[in-house]
C-alpha cells in the first residue's frame, strides 16, 4: 500500500501541461519503490499464513518537495523490526524473504565463497517441514535486490560483508547443545564442529573463544569474576540473542545507507523550505491463536494512533465546531485512554510491571503474571483466566486478545551478553566491530569522515605528481596530457598515498581502511601546521552532536564543517 501512494504521488507531483515538459526530480527518490525493496521487502518482510509479502516492521516515509511540486529527497525511519521471526516462526510461515533470495540466487561460485546450504538444511529456516514452490521468483527476486543495492551505493566489498554477516547467522541457527554425558565437569557440549569452524570463519573471531561464550557466562562480582556454565535453555537463548542482535544492527545500517541514499545533496549546501507527504506504514491490530510480546507492542502501538485519531477527528474537531457556534450534532466515539493508562502510565502501568520483573535475577513468568493480576484485577481492561492458565487478556478497543505470558521477560531483556559482545568486537573483520560496537549513525560518520581524509590523500598525491611533471617539463623529460599520470597511479601504486588513490573515493565498506598502512594518514595529517590543529578540528565538529538526528540529513552536515588545510600543493 506505502509502494503504491508513494509512486501515485510522485507521479501527480511530475505532470504537466499536455506538450510540455515533465518536472525534474532533484534526487535518487524518483524510484523510492526501488530503494525500499531493499529494505522493506527484503530485509523487513516476509510471508506470513495470511500475506506472502507482510511488512513485519513498522515505517515512517517523509517526501519532500519544493513548493514547484519538485520532489526534493526522503527519509525513512524505522520502527519494531520483528526480530523473533528470525529464530522461530509459526507454521505456514517464512523468515525473512533476503535468505531466501540469497540461498536460491546466489551463483555457485558465491556459494562457496559464502559457505551457502540449500535453505531446508538451515534450522532458522526450516522449522515446519519447508516447501519452495517459488524458486525461480526467488531467483528473480535476488536479481532485483542486488540492482537495488547499486542505487544505494553499495559496493562490491560491502555487498560480500553483508552477505557473510547473513551466512553466520543461519549458521548461529545450526549450532546445537547437548548436556556432557561423562565426568564431573557440568556444562554443554556445543556443535558440529563443521557449523563452529564455518561460523568462526565468516565472523573472522577465534573459534575457541567463541566456542566459550556460546557455553559459559562471566559474572563480575565485588571481590572476583566467575565463569559459570549455561543451562540449556540459557544458551540456546543466548544463542538466538546472538543472531538477533546481528540482524537488528544490520537492518539498522542498511536503513541508515537508504536514508543516505535519499538524501539530497543540496540540502548540504543550502536551507530551502519544503512542503512534504508522510506515509505511515505499520502492522495492523494483531490477534493470533498464540499472542506474544511482539503482538502487545504492536497492538500497543496501534492503541495510541486510535487516541491520535480520537482526538483529531471526533475530540477537537466537535469542540471547534462548538466554539464557533457552529450548529452541530456530537458523535459518541468509543474512548481509549483506559487502555493505554494500563499498558503504559507509570508507576504500575503493565510496561512498568515488566521492566521491575525483568531485573529481579530470580523473576519469571509466573511471578510477572502474579504481579499484573495484583495490581489490575479491577480494571475494566484487564481480565483474568483461569488460575493455571499462564495467560492474561486485554479488553483493546478492536476487541480482547489473549496474550501468552511465556517469554514476555526474556524478549523484553533481548540483549546480547557483554561476553558475546566482546567477541564480536575482537573480529579481525572491521565491518563486524563497527556494526557491532557502536551506534550506526556514529559509525557513518565516522566513515565519511574517512572518505574525506581518503580524498585529501589523493589531492596530495595529484598535487606531487604535478609537481614533478613540471619538473619533467622544466628539464625536458615532461609527458603529454594528465591520463599519462592517472595511468602511472595505477599501473604502479606502490606508496600508501597511491594506494589510497586506487581507492574509491566514498568507500564506506569498513575494511578499506585495512589495505592502508597508518604513515598514509600520517602523511595527510602532516599536512596541517599541527597535529593538534587538525585534532581540534575534528573534535569541534563530532563533540556535541546527537548519536541519533531527528534528521537524516544532518548526517553529513559536520564534513562540512571541517576547515580546509592551510597548505597545498597544486
Amino acid at each position: 500500500m506505502s509502494k503504491g501512494v508513494l509512486t501515485w504521488s510522485l507521479c501527480v507531483t511530475s505532470r504537466e501541461p499536455p506538450g510540455s515538459r515533465l518536472r525534474p526530480v532533484e534526487t535518487s527518490s524518483s524510484q523510492p519503490e526501488n530503494l525500499l525493496l531493499f529494505s522493506s521487502q527484503a530485509f523487513g518482510n516476509a510471508k506470513t499464513a495470511h500475506n506472502n509479502n507482510s511488512s513485519r516492521f513498522g515505517k515512517f516515509i517523509q517526501v519532500n518537495y519544493l513548493e514547484s511540486g519538485i520532489v526534493r529527497g526522503a527519509v525513512v525511519e524505522k520502527y519494531l523490526l520483528e526480530k523473533s521471526r528470525l529464530v522461530s516462526q509459526e507454521k505456514d510461515e517464512r523468515n525473512y524473504h533476503v535468505f531466501y533470495y540469497l540461498l536460491l540466487g546466489v551463483s555457485e561460485e558465491e556459494r562457496q565463497e559464502f559457505q551457502l546450504k540449500q535453505p531446508e538444511d538451515y534450522f532458522y529456516l526450516n522449522q515446519h517441514n519447508l516447501k519452495i514452490e517459488d524458486g525461480e521468483d526467488l531467483k528473480h527476486d535476488f536479481e532485483r535486490l542486488k540492482q537495488a543495492m547499486e542505487m544505494v551505493g553499495f559496493l562490491p566489498a560491502t555487498k560480500k560483508q553483508i552477505f557473510s554477516i547473513l551466512s553466520a547467522i543461519l549458521y548461529l541457527g545450526n549450532v546445537t547443545y547437548k548436556k556432557k554425558a561423562t565426568g564431573r565437569d557440568e556444562g554443554l557440549e556445543v556443535g558440529p564442529p563443521a557449523a563452529l569452524d564455518t561460523l568462526s570463519q565468516l565472523l573472522k573471531v577465534k573459534r575457541e573463544i567463541l566456542v566459550e561464550v556460546l557455553t559459559k557466562r562471566k559474572t563480575v562480582t565485588s571481590n572476583d569474576k566467575l565463569i559459570l556454565p549455561y543451562s540449556l535453555s540459557e544458551a540456546i537463548t543466548a544463542r538466538d540473542s546472538m543472531a538477533k542482535s546481528l540482524y537488528s544492527a544490520l537492518f539498522d545500517w542498511i536503513v541508515l545507507r537508504i536514508n543516505h541514499a535519499l538524501l539530497n545533496k543540496k540540502d548540504m549546501e543550502e536551507s530551502v523550505s519544503c512542503l512534504s507527504i508522510g506515509v505511515l506504514d505499520i502492522f495492523g491490530f494483531e490477534d493470533f491463536e498464540r499472542n506474544s510480546f511482539e503482538q502487545f507492542c504492536i497492538n500497543y502501538a496501534n492503541e495510541q494512533l486510535q487516541y491520535y485519531f480520537n482526538q483529531h477527528i471526533f475530540k477537537l474537531e466537535q469542540e471547534e465546531y462548538q466554539s464557533e457556534g457552529i450548529s452541530w450534532h456530537n458523535i459518541d466515539y468509543t474512548d481509549n485512554v483506559g487502555c493505554i493508562h494500563l499498558i503504559s502510565k507509570k508507576p504500575t502501568g503493565l510496561f512498568y510491571l515488566l521492566d521491575e520483573e525483568s531485573n529481579f535475577p530470580h523473576a519469571t513468568s509466573q511471578t510477572l503474571l502474579a504481579k499484573f493480576k495484583q495490581q489490575h484485577e479491577d480494571n475494566r481492561y484487564f481480565l483474568g483466566t483461569p488460575v493455571m492458565e499462564p495467560a492474561f487478556i486485554i479488553q483493546h478497543f478492536a476487541g480482547k486478545v489473549k496474550y501468552q505470558i511465556k517469554d514476555f521477560r526474556e524478549k523484553n531483556m533481548d540483549y546480547m551478553r557483554p561476553d558475546i559482545v566482546a567477541l564480536l568486537r575482537g573480529s579481525d573483520s572491521s565491518y563486524v566491530r563497527e556494526l557491532i560496537g557502536m551506534d550506526p549513525v556514529a559509525v557513518f560518520r565516522w566513515a565519511v569522515l574517512r572518505a574525506a581524509i581518503q580524498a585529501m590523500a589523493v589531492l596530495r598525491e595529484a598535487g606531487r605528481l604535478r609537481a614533478e611533471r613540471a619538473e619533467k617539463a622544466a628539464a625536458g623529460l615532461g609527458s603529454s596530457g594528465t591520463q599519462g599520470h592517472l595511468g602511472e597511479l595505477q599501473r604502479g601504486a606502490s606508496t600508501p598515498s597511491e594506494k589510497l588513490y586506487r581507492c574509491s573515493m566514498l568507500d564506506f565498506s569498513f575494511d578499506g581502511s585495512e589495505e592502508f598502512d597508518i604513515n598514509a594518514f600520517e602523511d595527510i595529517i602532516a599536512f596541517y601546521e599541527s597535529k593538534n590543529d587538525l585534532h581540534d578540528q575534528i573534535i569541534k565538529t563530532i563533540k556535541g552532536l546527537p548519536w541519533q538526528g531527528d534528521d537524516p540529513r544532518r548526517l553529513l552536515q559536520s564534513l562540512s564543517r571541517l576547515q580546509k588545510p592551510r597548505t597545498f600543493i597544486l
